[in-house]
């Protein structure tokens, strides 16, 4: 039976080379990329192309950036087999997992959940590779990023 599920060298190498591909396509368009994103079997899969403006994301920013995308993955193709391809933004529950993405949550109010379990809320005041700081009801609270199993930004009406 062969194997449906690609090795893990071999998806990193390929999200790097579509990061490398991307990237400049997306910059074109004052957009920022978040994040290259390969789900599915080797032969059937959906690549997702994950971009950021601080304004905002509209749809016709994702058309223009997905048409450009489908012609030069047309002559690159760079994914073996068949895939389909998708432009979208994050959305406002994506997990925070970089350090970009801790930035643009600068002064938001996030909620953490623990790898051991718990919850805490609390707004963002800072963040480096091992801690994030974040200012709750009961005082500032240095979180170790190695503790959060999932921190993403409260929406805030």
């Amino acid at each position: 039976m062969p194997d449906t599920v690609p090795k893990l060298d071999d998806r990193t190498r390929l999200r790097s080379a579509l990061v490398a591909l991307v990237s400049p396509v997306v910059e074109d368009h004052d957009l920022e990329l978040v994040d290259v994103e390969l789900r599915g079997s080797p032969n059937n899969q959906m690549v997702r192309i994950l971009v950021h403006r601080d304004s905002g994301v509209m749809l016709d920013d994702c058309e223009a950036i997905s048409r450009e995308l489908g012609d030069l993955f047309d002559i690159e193709d760079p994914v073996p087999g068949r895939y389909r391809l998708e432009v979208t933004s994050p959305g406002l529950d994506r997990p925070l997992t970089t350090d970009r993405d801790f930035q643009r949550a600068s002064s938001k109010r996030l909620k953490v959940v623990f790898a051991s379990g718990g919850t805490r809320f609390g707004r963002l005041n800072g963040w480096d590779g091992e801690n994030i700081s974040l200012e709750t009801d009961a005082g500032a609270e240095e979180i170790p990023r190695a503790d959060i199993a999932r921190a993403t930004v409260e929406v805030e009406l």
